[in-house]
């Protein structure tokens, strides 16, 4: 008989699903949700769905009865999907899901829902986002927090791997590789936060009853420029095209500068300390 636990994924495809779904797996009796790519769910039990359809969201989590679930799936910008839809209308119906079988939910959100003009932010400051994906996060975080106020919503950055490139890095590759040169900013100031402590940190979130906004990123703060050449020069593509630096403040309004975000309640709080990108590298060179 298997006396796991139940757990649901959603996003079971996307980058940060991928990871989860492994360690995750050593632990509950895993589904994973996909929107399109469900070859890309490698283990656990793959389950399509569309998170636009409320029915479909709601009799999901009725069926699997899930103790816990990790709400990772998101529209992102430039994806041609409706992000307000998906991203906060589609939260909502997760979270009338966990609250009717009583689930542990735990959401992923972004440092996006802030301005970028207050740094550093604290945990529980409210979202004052410039753009459309920061306006559909903190929709989504507004309406968890309505249905299901004992809801962890875990606020993090930039996402990266030294397995697997991250999507914005291979977006970058993407870019070099048309002969373009690609312009880096130097004004913009996030906590890229390895994917390992991501998903340690998920993990440990089923397990707590904490509720409401938790920061979850890498110590170390670094510009976009920086972490975009340390994330090239890694997987040794800093040579295949023109890098210049440039300022996103010169390019857009809607791009926010400094979303440096304060992590000592999330370190507290799950017993962990959140390495910075230069201490994950050095522990990859050593580990190669």
């Amino acid at each position: 008989m298997n006396s796991k636990r139940t757990l649901l994924i959603t996003g079971g495809s996307g980058y940060l699903g991928r990871h989860l779904i492994v360690p995750a797996a050593r632990l509950f009796t895993v589904y994973a949700t996909y929107r399109t790519h469900g070859n890309e769910i490698k283990t656990g039990y793959p389950v399509q769905l569309d998170l636009t359809d409320r029915a479909a969201v709601l009799n999901l989590i009725s069926d699997l009865a899930p103790q816990a679930i990790i709400h990772t799936a998101a529209a992102n910008p430039g994806a041609g999907q409706d992000m307000m839809a998906i991203n906060a209308t589609g939260a909502r119906y997760v979270a009338e899901g966990a609250v009717e079988v009583g689930a542990r939910l735990i959401h992923v959100s972004s440092d996006v829902v802030h301005g970028g003009d207050r740094a550093p932010y604290d945990d529980d400051v409210l979202p004052s986002p410039l753009n459309e994906y920061g306006r559909s996060k903190a929709a989504a975080e507004a309406a968890i927090a309505e249905v299901d106020p004992g809801a962890a919503i875990v606020r993090t950055s930039l996402i990266y791997g030294l397995e697997e490139m991250d999507r914005g890095t291979e977006s970058f590759v993407q870019h070099l590789a048309t002969g373009e040169p690609l312009v880096l900013f130097n004004d913009v100031i996030r906590q890229p936060v390895w994917v390992e402590t991501m998903v340690l940190a998920l993990l440990k979130l089923t397990n707590l009853e904490f509720g409401g906004t938790l920061n979850v990123a890498g110590r170390q703060t670094l510009t976009r420029e920086e972490f975009g050449r340390r994330m090239l020069a890694w997987w040794q593509l800093d040579q295949i095209g023109e890098l210049r630096s440039g300022r996103a403040a010169d390019v857009s309004a809607t791009i926010p500068l400094d979303l440096r975000l304060s992590v000592a309640r999330a370190e507290s709080l799950l017993k962990m300390t959140f390495p910075g990108v230069d201490d994950v590298l050095a522990r990859g060179r050593k580990n190669k």
